[in-house]
């Protein structure tokens, strides 16, 4: 039967410098996408409205009301100071504990503050989408929204490693009120780079051609992050494609650039204390965020402006308009910047692009693909004709049989081909096949082997006397694998338990980032992170569809047999684009009830494996099979519980 189709799709790309949101209704055939540009504060010169996406800004200070002003709303009557920016590269604790360490300033003091930063901002986002959509909709929508079936699909980087930080943004979303009626839901989408790669397939600003076989690079060049996907077209009409090998990204974007236009300027005014108190205070970075400086910025390297000039003057507001020193480089109110010093600030993000493209083109290499028809350019970055120019200078002059012939194209409206590949490929599923990022498995126990268990504990089944080694892993799926949309994989579980023992377990959920070939084996090795508790319960299922055995066992003078249960059950594993896992347990091709990931997730600290039951409630040996994992194995973990029974519940756990 086919589902149901949601009422609205709305795709969210929250941005480190911009935020983009678009919407349509998929039940409406051919329904356009509608991009939302009517943003508060939005329309005025130079505030880059024209990008139809908003600034990711939050004003510090919160009015008498408690209210805080955002986006176009900070503009340039707001300091600088009194600015947060760039939350989004502080939700990765990694760069927030770096920043703080470098004593960077605008640099929130913790990560509690961070989210909660980001949750007021994306509050303010959610509050306009739903009026904006009202004002579209000739106000329906605002009477019956909570009430609406809606799907918010937000866009996530590929620089977001592990599950910790993609179950702490969609607790963000939630408490800036996203998915919180009962009919509203938060899907965590394609990476950036993807959902640039469906709008090029389906040429949504490109009209390049692309025919069954061909492969393109996607190279979403966004305010603070880089991610590449390799995409192969295997049907151009329809349209499916799949991954050629696993996104990769870094942090390089057009915040960079405005971060080094600053310490230029900063270094420059340094040499010259005695003219500051003629200039504004914070001169440098207030320059970093002008309309005059922007538009020079944006500008530079198209062809059609100041091809012959070999230096650009940037309006400082504040001072006067007959204001020069020499010294400091400025003439007439305004600051001359040399051509190759804004060439300086492109070229250090550009070696960066090229490192990285270069990684990727190894791997492609290796893999032993052919060529790459297309680089297809996408996001703030990537709309820079300096950058499109050195790229295609760079494919031109490489001996790689890989770029011959390639070109290097720009999308037409490239800050906006991610929120509509979001929607393109959640209502028309084009890429169907995706490369695992990181390896992803059940924490089981094997049949003793000397060989491959040296030295580690052993214990033995009480129900069928036979030895195991415990905290073993079976990946389902690793890293490097395929996932195919559609296709199951999961884990065939084998358990026993006497007949008045209760029916009740939980797999232990874990993933490793090491490379390829180089999964631990076991709990206890290097890099093995404990995501999530699954819990399994069989009390409800009628006693006629359990499986029993009897176990003969000889005493002195007669033989005593003693049933008990065999349950068999599969844990069944969806990993989603972003790396988002979802699971369900299945008993006899039926899914137990509540069997999902978890809404609610606590959060631990540490392992806390239990020991076996005294009661004598463990598990036998059985096969293990997954769909990623090409082999078989025995399962293995018993754990106590005092959960209820009936469904199926999980906690999320950081080692």
């Amino acid at each position: 039967m086919e589902q149901k189709k949601p009422d609205l799709c709305v795709a969210i790309d929250f941005g480190t410098t911009y935020t983009g949101v678009a919407w349509l209704n998929p039940n409406r055939e051919r329904a356009p996408t509608q991009v939302v540009s009517d943003w508060p504060g939005g329309g005025g010169a130079g505030d880059a409205s024209n990008e139809r996406k908003v600034p990711s800004v939050l004003a510090k200070k919160a009015s008498p009301r408690g209210t805080r002003k955002w986006g176009f709303l900070c503009g340039s009557e707001t300091p600088e100071t009194e600015k947060w920016r760039y939350l989004k590269m502080f939700l990765e604790p990694r760069l927030l504990e770096t920043s703080k360490s470098r004593g960077i300033t605008w640099a929130p003091k913790s990560m509690q503050e961070v989210h909660r930063l980001v949750g007021e901002y994306l509050g303010e986002v959610y509050k306009h989408i739903r009026k904006s959509i009202f004002r579209s909709n000739g106000g329906e929508t605002e009477v019956y929204w909570d009430d609406m079936a809606i799907e918010f699909i937000f866009s996530v980087p590929t620089t977001w490693q592990g599950q910790g930080i993609l179950n702490d943004f969609q607790k963000i979303i939630r408490s800036a009120g996203f998915g919180v009626p009962e009919n509203h839901e938060v899907i965590l989408g394609l990476t950036e780079a993807e959902a640039a790669a469906v709008s090029s397939m389906l040429r949504v600003g490109t009209s390049l051609p692309l025919d069954n076989g061909d492969v393109f690079l996607s190279v979403d060049a966004g305010g603070g992050t880089t991610d590449l996907a390799f995409v192969k077209v295997c049907s151009a009409s329809p349209p499916v494609m799949e991954q050629v090998q696993d996104v990769r990204g870094t942090g390089i974007g057009s915040m960079m650039i405005d971060l080094t236009f600053q310490q230029l300027v900063k270094q420059r005014l340094e040499k010259h204390p005695d003219v500051l108190s003629q200039l504004p205070a914070d001169l440098h970075v207030k320059l970093s965020q002008s309309p005059y400086y922007k538009t020079q910025k944006h500008k530079f390297g198209d062809p059609d402006f100041y091809q012959e000039d070999e230096s650009y003057r940037i309006e400082i507001s504040g001072v006067r308009y007959d204001f020069c020193c020499q010294e400091l480089g400025i003439e007439d109110g305004h600051l001359v910047i040399l051509k190759s010093e804004f060439e300086s600030l492109f070229d250090l993000q550009l070696t960066k692009i090229v490192k990285l493209l270069e990684e990727g083109l190894d791997k492609f290499g290796k893999d032993g693909h052919g060529a790459v028809k297309y680089i297809i350019l996408s996001g703030g970055l990537g709309s820079s004709e300096y950058i499109l120019q050195r790229l295609q200078e760079h494919v031109e002059q490489s001996e790689r049989r890989s770029l011959s012939g390639t070109r290097v194209q720009m999308c037409v409206e490239p800050q906006l081909v991610v929120i509509k590949g979001l929607l393109l490929e959640h209502t028309s599923s084009i890429l169907r096949t995706r490369i695992a990022r990181a390896s992803y498995g059940v924490v089981t126990r094997e049949r003793y082997s000397a060989k491959r268990h040296f030295q580690q504990r052993q214990e033995t089944d009480i129900w069928d006397d036979k030895v195991y080694v415990p905290e073993q892993i079976n990946w389902i799926v690793k890293r490097g694998e395929k996932i195919v949309n559609g296709k199951n994989m999961f884990a065939t579980i084998t358990r026993h338990a006497g007949l008045t023992q209760p029916l009740s377990w939980i797999e232990t959920i874990v993933s490793s980032d090491n490379p390829e070939g180089c999964e631990p084996s076991n709990i206890s090795a290097p890099g093995v992170d404990k995501l999530y508790e699954v819990r399994a319960n069989l009390t409800e299922v009628p006693g006629d569809q359990l499986v029993t055995k009897k176990k003969r066992h000889r005493s002195c003078f007669w033989k005593i047999k003693k049933e008990y249960h065999v349950c068999e059950y599969e844990v069944h594993l969806t990993v989603g684009p972003s790396g988002d896992l979802r699971f369900a347990i299945l008993y006899q091709g039926e899914a137990l009830p509540g069997s999902s990931a978890p809404e609610k997730i606590t959060v631990k600290s540490e392992w806390d494996t239990s020991p076996a039951d005294e009661t004598g409630n463990q598990e036998s040996s059985g096969p293990l099979t997954s769909s990623g994992s090409g082999g078989s194995r025995a399962v293995r973990e018993s754990f106590n519980s005092d959960q209820p029974s009936g469904r199926l519940e999980g906690s999320s756990i950081r080692s």
